[in-house]
């Protein structure tokens, strides 16, 4: 495949799959793929220029960064300039509650503006078709035309290509693959070839095939070569052991534009280090090139800078463009450019980078004739050291021994140049390398500057992972007016952002956040602010007033230059903060005269007077530059080293005769810095919990050492100890400074402070108030409240569900979208009808007094409701409190403007309040007793009388549901009596009991799965049954009811409803469920050993029967009608009535077999 036929989508699918590696082997691998099995056509460059954009020479510049290039896709896109994501593109890099994770990635803000209006499928953009419209868009210089080809890309790809191709154009891919690793997976020599041609291209045409190695190339005129770099070191002494026993030069390492110098005759070429040519300095040196250099063909490495003809000196850093440009113009001027060569790769037709350096020089001398001012050469003897103006140090030196270069670096310092270089004269130049045959050393890397105390004034939004939060900060220097008042101005001196850890800037901007205003450009700054408003100084947002802000420490190169960009008369190089300020006031920050004065007294440089040594006498300030060597760290553990306040001045005595013990402390904090707070402020501190300790401060409520402190008494919020440092006073301990309140401050609280934390008798200001309406509000709703709104809003329509907490719940999952939007708004309104009407809406069961079941279908009941709910909430449904209702009661209340009975629209059963609910059900414990008395019958009389029966039990086998065994049980929930002369009497009781049960509650519905609610009348219009109870017991015959007892026909009404509700169970247990008995074990065999047992003929004991049945219905206060004495005899005679038999009975009878 080439890549006329190779989408650009599969580089796309290689891309994210290199995100997802963890490991840069993976990532190779999947680079080795995708060269092997997609480019089989070996067109790697098409390709290869796609992934390593930043190499790419044959290309030109876009001149699109991101905010340009936001602007282009906007107008492809043909958004209006205000639109929302307009915006969002333009503002990339700011944050806020619209902004979203990616905030700062202007790559992937792009993505989501694209993503609504492209489509998902790819356009099948090929990667020859994509190169060709970058050709294009870096060709054209016209913003129009660059956003009509940005726009037939965004045509031709989905929002997820457009995302890599827009990383393409800023040459940023983020693959997390070093540009080395993919040139050793394409070619072992490809790093080689490229460093001595700097052409992507050449590389990929020349090592097509990775498995044949190339021979090794020289460096050629016309083509930039990788500059050799130097290590960078520490001190003197440390780069003197490392060209220990070498022949050292060392060289002024001179502040400006590293060049390479390409000479073709009169062709001249400029290259960077980062080989970009630069044409812009042909107009003012081509002529001395070529007029002083005196052969045809070399290339010489050296220095760009700017000699100042007026002062005889080299110039300030960073005005190199503006001499070229002047120069281009014609524009006369005292400055110049000057171009310093310090090294000859080339002369000729033959490459001498593989010469000694000694050699080098020797070559330079021979080559390039010196012109003081525009072209000078630096070596050991002669060069540019002989146009040094007198008593000025040598610009380079051959040292012998660290001595030697410890005074040429003393001398530079006091030259104020960049640093020095130190170079093996035998060493080779080898393109690229950084292997220690150069040494750097520069100011910065010894010394720190002096701390200077400066204010912020603004701030800046990051990129990446800082996208969309502030990463930098514009400082200011006060403008004093009046010694005697604070200042009122305050100007822009430089920006700064490294030096802090994560969470220290993150606690800074916390801090600092409330106070950000966005800066509208071009509106008017603060008019307390004093700026140039320079593009590159321009913050992002404004500190809303001075007195809000926080002073930070920052430090720096040693050296000071003028600053154009702000508004300072001096800028720092690479500045730094050192620390944050928490505790200097705003006002005692650096002002202007007095850096100017700092400047001046120290010839320029900001270091202090001590610092000048060139040891460093102060090892904490010493960078330690070997990985390998370890830390000296001491036995004792951190926290339990004693704070050094030796050098603590104490400034008030707000804390006399004070101990402070700190439990925790908040990360934007050290302990250290409170110890010497309180110090300063006349208290002292323990580091450990003792009976000295009066004040235990604590920033959270968590940790053994917290739970210690409560203990020991009070706890005080670390807040107390800042505001009194910055009020200068001791303050009273309010409530909110608590975090634990011990027995007397808890009374002496109450008698001095009221429910909301309002003192009785001292003076509140704004913030007071603020915090007490806060606690107010804070508050829940007492009886009180509720007594108040009844009296004042006696309206009834107005307050239908006074007192009601109401939870909803929705049946059934909707499926139909269009029905699930109509049942949302429909909920939706019902809250805001009960809110409307002094109801609650809550969103727990535990605290509700109504469950409103939300359900279309009429056939939903309390089966469906219970099953819905989890375990351990069911038994929340069986509350006497809960009215359980359908959605209608709400609707028909609000419509009838009165609050409507429950009852008719009630789901609960009938009788639930009167139902037992299983424990065990819900994980809480069972009775014991109620488990071991529990029998069939007892199951049976619970149905009957509306009782709720122990639940049935699903079988879990695989198999079919195990038999019950067949076992006579005893009726009725009363013990068994051992009496010889117990007689039907109990059973008559029972029966009349059940009589006047099931009257009363005229024949209830029994509840379980499946039955209607006129399962009475069904059972009262079957005719008797022979009915088989579960434990074998008894065995009814069909009988005339026209012929019976009175208190026969209850006993057969009672056994036809019985026999119904075993139907009902035998379903059950048919459908694999298994009914768990309680069956007295003794009672069971004796019944099994004497059959006979099981019915009696009680012939003769008729008028016993009726004795004790008279005897019971006293007892019942019920009493039965009597009937004729003959129609009962024969009626008992015809129908033996069963008897309940006691283990009395039982033994007697086994007496009279023996």
């Amino acid at each position: 495949m080439t890549d006329t036929t190779v989408k650009f989508g599969l580089l796309v699918s290689m891309f994210q799959a290199m995100l997802r590696d963890r490991t840069a082997a993976k990532k190779r691998k999947r680079f080795r793929t995708f060269l092997d099995r997609v480019y089989t056509g070996r067109e790697y460059f098409s390709a290869v220029r796609l992934i390593l954009p930043g190499l790419d020479r044959e290309r030109g510049t876009y001149g699109l960064k991101e905010s340009t290039l936001a602007t282009c896709v906007v107008d492809a896109l043909g958004l209006a300039k205000d639109s929302p994501d307009a915006l969002r593109l333009v503002n990339w890099r700011k944050g806020g509650a619209r902004s979203g994770a990616n905030a700062g990635n202007f790559a992937l803000i792009a993505a989501e503006v694209l993503q609504r209006r492209q489509g998902m499928v790819s356009g099948g953009l090929t990667i020859r078709e994509l190169n060709n419209l970058l050709d294009q868009l870096a060709s054209t210089e016209n913003r129009g035309e660059k956003a009509v080809i940005l726009s037939s890309l965004i045509k031709k790809t989905n929002a997820l290509e457009m995302k890599w191709i827009l990383m393409i154009i800023l040459k940023d891919l983020k693959l997390g693959i070093s540009e080395k690793s993919i040139f050793h997976e394409f070619h072992p020599d490809a790093e080689d070839l490229f460093n001595v041609t700097c052409d992507l291209k050449l590389v990929c045409e020349k090592l097509k095939d990775h498995t044949q190695r190339q021979k090794k190339q020289d460096i050629e005129v016309g083509k930039p070569v990788r500059p050799q770099l130097a290590m960078r070191v520490g001190d003197a002494t440390t780069a003197w052991k490392k060209l220990h026993g070498k022949h050292v030069v060392v060289e002024c390492k001179f502040d400006g534009d590293r060049i390479q110098i390409h000479k073709n005759g009169e062709e001249i070429h400029f290259f960077s280090r980062n080989f970009l040519e630069h044409p812009e300095y042909a107009h003012g040196m081509s002529n001395v090139i070529v007029q002083n250099i005196l052969v045809q063909r070399c290339i010489l490495d050296g220095e760009m800078l700017v000699w100042d003809m007026a002062t005889q000196h080299f110039a300030e850093f960073g005005s190199n463009q503006e001499i070229a440009k002047a120069a281009k113009e014609g524009l006369e001027s005292n400055r110049q450019l000057c171009y310093i060569a310090f090294d000859i790769l080339y002369v000729g037709d033959t490459s001498v980078i593989h010469q000694s350096l000694t050699e080098r020089h020797s070559l330079l001398q021979k080559v390039v004739k010196p012109v003081k001012g525009r072209l000078e050469i630096l070596v050991p003897d002669g060069g540019i050291n002989d146009h040094r103006p007198p008593g000025q140090p040598f610009w380079s030196t051959v040292a012998y021994n660290v001595e030697d270069v410890e005074r040429f670096f003393k001398d530079t310092i006091e030259n104020r140049d960049e640093g020095i270089v130190l170079k093996d004269l035998g060493s080779k130049w080898e393109p690229g390398d950084r292997s220690g045959k150069w040494l750097k050393l520069k100011p910065d890397y010894i010394h720190a500057g002096s701390d200077l105390d400066v204010l912020i004034i603004g701030g800046y939004f990051g990129s990446g992972r800082r996208g969309g939060e502030v990463s930098q900060f514009l400082v200011g220097l006060a403008e004093l007016s009046d010694h005697t008042s604070y200042p009122k101005r305050f100007i822009s001196f430089c920006r700064v952002g490294s030096g802090l850890s994560n969470d220290e800037l993150n606690a800074l901007v916390a801090k600092l956040k409330p106070y950000f205003r966005k800066n509208e450009y071009p509106k008017r700054v603060p008019h307390f602010y004093e700026v140039t408003n320079n593009s590159k100084e321009r913050p992002d947002v404004w500190i809303e007033s001075p007195d809000k802000s926080i002073v930070i420490s920052i430090t720096s190169d040693i050296r000071t230059v003028k600053s154009e960009v702000f508004a300072a008369p001096y800028g720092l190089r690479f500045p730094r903060i050192t620390r944050v300020r928490y505790d200097k006031p705003w006002y005692e920050c650096l002002d202007v005269q007095s850096f100017i004065e700092l400047v001046q007294s120290s010839n320029g440089n900001t270091r202090r007077a001590d610092d000048a040594g060139l040891q460093n006498e102060n090892p904490k300030h010493t960078r330690n530059t070997r990985r390998g060597e370890r830390k000296k760290v001491t036995v004792v553990p951190a926290h339990f080293i004693q704070t050094d306040t030796s050098d603590v001045r104490e400034e008030t005595f707000i804390f006399a005769n004070m101990v402070f013990y700190f439990v925790n402390i908040p990360p934007s904090y050290s302990v250290d810095y409170f110890h010497k707070v309180v110090v300063e402020n006349g208290g002292t501190f323990s580091m450990n919990l003792n009976d000295s300790v009066t004040h235990c401060i604590a920033a959270e409520k968590k940790g053994i050492k917290y739970q210690a402190a409560v203990h020991h008494g009070d706890v005080i919020h670390y807040s107390w100890v800042l505001d009194c440092c910055k009020q200068k006073r001791l303050l009273h301990l309010q409530p909110k400074y608590f975090l634990f309140f011990a027995g007397p401050s808890r009374k002496k609280i109450l008698e001095e402070f009221d429910a909301f934390s309002d003192h009785y008798y001292w003076d509140l200001d704004v913030t007071d108030i603020k915090q007490i309406f806060s606690n107010i509000v804070g508050l829940e709703s007492s009886d009180r409240v509720e007594y108040y709104r009844k009296k004042y809003c006696p309206v009834e329509s107005l307050c239908l569900f006074r007192g009601c907490c109401i939870y909803f719940f929705k049946a059934l999952p909707i499926i139909n979208t269009d029905c699930k939007e109509v049942s949302e708004l429909a909920l939706r309104r019902m809250r805001l009808e009960i809110t409307m009407h002094a109801g609650e809406v809550c969103d727990s069961l535990t605290r509700a007094t109504h469950l409103l079941v939300y359900s279309t279908n009429e056939s939903y009941n309390f089966d469906h409701l219970y099953k819905s709910f989890p375990l351990i909430h069911r038994h929340l449904l069986h509350s006497k409190k809960l009215h359980i209702v359908r959605y209608q009661w709400l609707e028909d209340s609000v419509k009838k403007a009165k609050k409507l009975p429950e009852d008719p629209y009630n789901l609960n059963p009938d009788s639930l309040e009167d139902l037992e609910v299983d424990n065990s059900e819900h994980g809480l414990p069972a009775s014991t007793s109620n488990m071991e008395n529990q029998s069939v019958s007892t199951l049976l009389d619970k149905y009957e009388t509306g009782k709720r029966a122990r639940p049935i039990q699903r079988n879990t086998g695989k198999g079919n549901p195990r038999s019950t065994r067949r076992m006579r049980a005893r009726i009725g929930n009363r013990p068994a009596k051992i009496d010889r002369e117990e007689s039907v009497s109990s059973d008559s009781a029972v029966v009349t009991g059940r009589e006047e049960a099931l009257e009363s509650r005229k024949y209830n519905n029994i509840m379980g799965e499946g039955e209607s609610a006129n399962d009475n009348t069904r059972i009262e219009g079957e005719s008797a049954k022979t009915c088989e109870s579960l434990g074998g017991t008894l065995v009814w015959g069909q009988t005339g009811s026209e012929d019976m007892h009175p208190a026969e026909l209850h006993k057969k009404k009672d056994s036809d409803v019985g026999s119904d509700s075993m139907h009902v169970i035998e379903d059950r247990l048919g459908e694999g469920e298994k009914l768990e008995q309680m069956v007295d074990p003794l009672h069971a065999m004796l019944l099994d050993m004497v059959p006979s047992l099981s019915q009696r003929n009680v012939e003769g004991e008729s008028c016993s029967l009726g004795g004790e049945k008279q005897q019971q219905q006293d007892i019942n206060a019920n009493p039965v009608k009597k009937v004729d004495g003959e129609k009962e005899k024969l009626n008992v005679d015809a129908n033996p009535v069963k008897k309940k038999v006691s283990y009395k009975d039982v033994a007697g009878q086994l007496l009279e077999d023996w």
